[in-house]
């Protein structure tokens, strides 16, 4: 008796083993594998992220080609919904703080002194201030305006300039791959997945093992 109850403990062991563990890892990589054709699928290359330089909020010359192979998450901002917008804001650097393959930019009609300094305190209060990662890029009207048409937003642009919207763009490699409507919270979850599934893979350094030194 105890000789068969051994012999069906070791079967079991070996269905477990050759059966039961490889159904359950290919369900896993399946699951995994179909969720990310599907994130792939919802992405379109809708238009080409304009070319562009513009001056920042700190007075530097930025160029579009600095973005030119990374994921870029933007706005084109007029002063509406901007307790939502910065709260976002918030919740992505938090996120994706300690990447360097994620930018953030805001777009902004007007190229003045002022205009540049209530920028830079609107990132400052609101705890993006971050010159490596969160751009507040500025130009005149229709500069602003003809990078948003450019890259086919539509409903933010009206007579060669912005207007009141509440539209977000993701874009990979200068392409725009997505819209997102910042006050939906589908569309948020939407946009963290994308980036998300987009991520460059992490480079680790080389371990360099060293001899002592000889006495």
């Amino acid at each position: 008796m105890a000789k068969n109850k051994m012999n069906l403990l070791q079967i079991g062991g070996l269905l477990l083993l050759l059966v039961v563990l490889p159904l359950g890892s290919w369900y896993y990589l399946q699951t995994g594998l179909n969720y990310r054709i599907q994130a792939i699928n919802e992405l379109k290359d809708i238009a080409p992220v304009a070319e562009f330089e513009l001056i920042n909020y700190n007075d530097t010359l930025v160029s579009s080609d600095q973005f030119s192979d990374q994921l870029v998450v933007g706005h084109f901002y007029t002063g509406a919904n901007q307790d939502t917008y910065f709260d976002l804001l918030q919740r992505l650097k938090e996120q994706f703080d300690e990447r360097r393959d994620v930018y953030f930019l805001t777009f902004r009609e007007g190229a003045d002194i002022a205009t540049q300094a209530e920028s830079a305190q609107l990132l400052l209060d609101n705890g993006v201030e971050d010159p490596g990662q969160f751009f507040f890029l500025h130009g005149d009207a229709s500069q602003i305006a003809g990078i948003a048409e450019s890259m086919k937003l539509s409903g933010i642009t009206q007579s060669g300039s912005l207007v009141d919207n509440k539209q977000l763009f993701f874009a990979d490699s200068a392409m725009v791959r997505g819209t997102y409507d910042m006050t939906n919270a589908e569309d948020l979850k939407l946009l963290i997945k994308h980036i998300t599934l987009n991520l460059h893979p992490v480079e680790e350094p080389d371990i360099i093992f060293e001899r002592e030194t000889e006495k």
